[in-house]
């Protein structure tokens, strides 16, 4: 697979960060604007190399396929993980900005207008996921850090069970974050996270 295709990298990231749906190739064409044509060409490809699982439902010309990735092959966390850091460091003001906290979370997602239209942006919004003990640590790095922008810092911290459980509760805030925000720190942290959301969602829906 070439790890550098920008469809193939739009494709396996909607898959990780869109869990609480089922796709086909109909609803992934259509979320990603391309041709339903194109969209199975690269989809085949990927379930050749054993990145996506292609299921059937139904049979004969009414048939079509749900997509899942597929999570029985090592490299596909590792692809997520590379394609996660390579978005990352499209936004390394805010990577610089919050490097303080790199190291006392386990993930960070910046979010919201900010990533958008930084200048028309009155908010920044930061989720952190980390252990509880650094909670008071990360609100003492926010408050020197806010000294230095002209926004308000809006920054949220939960523990993985906590993040785990409101996104459980369809919050859609937080799933918007999860959908559209990008994993400033902690790309590994957040495939192995959102491997178990997966999991748990398809169980629930199996």
């Amino acid at each position: 697979m070439e790890i550098g295709d920008l469809t193939t990298k739009k494709v396996l990231l909607h898959l990780l960060k869109d869990f609480t749906k089922v796709h086909t190739i109909t609803t992934l064409a259509t979320e990603l604007n391309l041709s339903r044509v194109g969209m199975w060409k690269v989809l085949k490809k990927l379930g050749s190399e054993k990145y996506i699982v292609l299921k059937s439902v139904g049979g004969g010309k009414t048939s079509t396929y749900t997509l899942f990735l597929n999570w029985d092959n090592p490299l596909v966390e590792k692809i997520l993980s590379f394609y996660l850091t390579e978005e990352a460091l499209t936004q390394r003001r805010w990577r610089f900005t919050f490097s303080d906290i790199e190291n006392i979370t386990d993930f960070v997602i910046l979010y919201g207008s900010i990533i958008y239209s930084p200048k028309q942006a009155n908010d920044i919004d930061i989720l952190g996921i980390c252990s509880q003990k650094f909670f008071i640590k990360i609100q003492h790095a926010m408050e020197k850090i806010q000294n230095t922008q002209v926004q308000q810092i809006h920054s949220i911290n939960f523990t993985e069970r906590e993040f785990r459980a409101e996104l459980k509760w369809q919050n859609k805030a937080f799933i918007s974050a999860v959908k559209k925000g990008v994993v400033l720190f902690g790309a590994e942290h957040f495939v192995t996270f959102m491997r178990g959301m997966a999991h748990d969602y398809n169980t629930k829906n199996s």
